[in-house]
């Protein structure tokens, strides 16, 4: 009966032999030395000492590659030891799982090792990226070492009502969203028969009631950001008599504000709008771009929107038109050539740019009106102005009217009524 052959990926004994130079004779009749590993059986003739002598060894091993051949594989090292770590380490670079390895008996953390390298490969957002990198940490330490079979409905339940309990339904939600993901992969190259996550119950997530500002209450914030006399903090030793208008001009914020109040776009993309995106002869500004922070790689300006439907037009009122005149007199060349650089001339994070704004909202008793509120207040003022629902998706740049149902993509046109409306309640 002939021996079974090694599991694909594996290797048998490994055996060290210190590397002769032998003299050999040529059709020539001349010698030459050759390089030989020294046979078991002539070096059990040898003493200790005199093996202790050899600076060269060559490991080697059967190994059944991915093909399922089995091939002769070896390193050679100044040591028997130092050869076979060589080899084993070779070895586990060589076996390291690929998707077409993955079974039932593979664990979950080589899944999700699989799964990011698809996402990767896929082009998935760097943001996107570093969130599923976030919340694989939780799954990793609470699932790891799980083998896939063992992953029953039950218990991927019982482990994302811990990670809720302990870190909230928004965490759990995406957690459930990327086991998912991972399950689904594993299903696709029949590592499972089905997906075990499609049965866990839903994570249900407190959604707030959409709080905008009323009209004169964004005119007002409009106002302040340019020239209130409020003081920001009195409580500052360095500047305690600085005042709101004062603080929003050295910090360049009185024009991003502007600019989300005009257009209801969001934070990221107001800081990646480029003075090539921006039509002054026929006051439109071309959204397809947002600024993020990639891990490993700082602030980049990704070259697209948060979904295709956010690709779009938009018109812009009066105001918005004049502040953009005044700052293209005013503005100085950058590396990016967008419209709100940095003081270092480089792009602007958008975390920075909330967090001033927090100050801000805060100081003139508006604690709630985050940069996203323009965009509920604009989607508001459209509702109000008795526009349709299309016409609000496609201003901010929703793939759909509902934004949870049906995957509908955005028509990307450009409606001057919205424009025109923003002149009437600013002015």
């Amino acid at each position: 009966m002939s021996r079974p052959p090694l599991p694909i990926g594996s290797w048998g004994h490994i055996e060290a032999h210190p590397i002769v130079s032998v003299q050999r004779s040529t059709p020539a009749g001349t010698a030459r030395s050759v390089n030989r590993a020294l046979p078991k059986s002539e070096r059990q003739k040898l003493t200790p000492g005199a093996l202790r002598k050899f600076n060269r060894w060559r490991a080697m091993c059967w190994f059944r590659d991915h093909d399922g051949v089995t091939r002769k594989v070896e390193r050679v090292g100044p040591t028997a030891n130092k050869a076979k770590d060589l080899l084993i380490s070779y070895l586990l670079e060589r076996s390291t799982p690929t998707i077409d390895d993955l079974t039932a008996e593979s664990t979950v953390d080589v899944l999700w090792s699989t799964y990011l390298e698809v996402l990767v490969k896929d082009g998935r957002a760097a943001r996107t990226l570093d969130l599923y990198r976030y919340v694989a940490v939780h799954i990793v330490k609470g699932l790891g070492q799980v083998r896939l079979r063992e992953a029953t409905t039950q218990r991927l339940d019982r482990f994302l009502r811990a990670i809720e309990h302990r870190h909230g339904p928004n965490v759990a939600r995406t957690c459930r969203a990327v086991l998912s993901g991972m399950f689904r992969l594993a299903v696709q190259y029949d590592a499972l028969p089905h997906n075990p996550v499609s049965g866990v119950g839903t994570i249900r997530v407190e959604t707030k009631a959409a709080r905008a500002l009323t009209a004169d209450e964004l005119r007002g914030i409009l106002d302040a950001v340019h020239s209130s006399s409020v003081i920001l903090d009195p409580k500052n030793k360095l500047h305690p008599t600085l005042q709101v208008g004062q603080y929003c001009e050295r910090a360049d914020l009185a024009d991003v504000v502007t600019l989300l109040a005009a257009t209801g776009v969001r934070i990221s993309e107001a800081l990646g709008l480029r003075w090539s995106d921006v039509d002054l002869d026929n006051k439109t500004v071309s959204i397809n771009g947002k600024v993020i922070r990639a891990k490993g790689l700082g602030l980049v300006r990704e070259d697209y929107t948060k979904s295709r439907a956010g690709e779009r037009i938009l018109p812009l009122p009066d105001f918005a038109v004049d502040m953009l005149v005044r700052r293209e007199v005013d503005s100085v060349p950058n590396i990016h050539a967008v419209v709100f650089p940095s003081e270092a001339k480089t792009l602007r994070d958008p975390n920075g740019v909330s967090n001033k704004w927090q100050k801000v909202r805060a100081c003139l008793g508006f604690p709630w009106a985050t940069s996203h509120t323009f965009r509920k207040t604009l989607a508001t003022l459209i509702d109000s102005q008795g526009l349709s629902a299309r016409v609000g998706a496609d201003q901010l740049g929703h793939a759909n009217i509902s934004m949870t149902q049906d995957k509908y993509m955005g028509r990307r046109t450009t409606h001057a009524e919205v424009a025109e409306l923003l002149n009437r309640v600013i002015h």
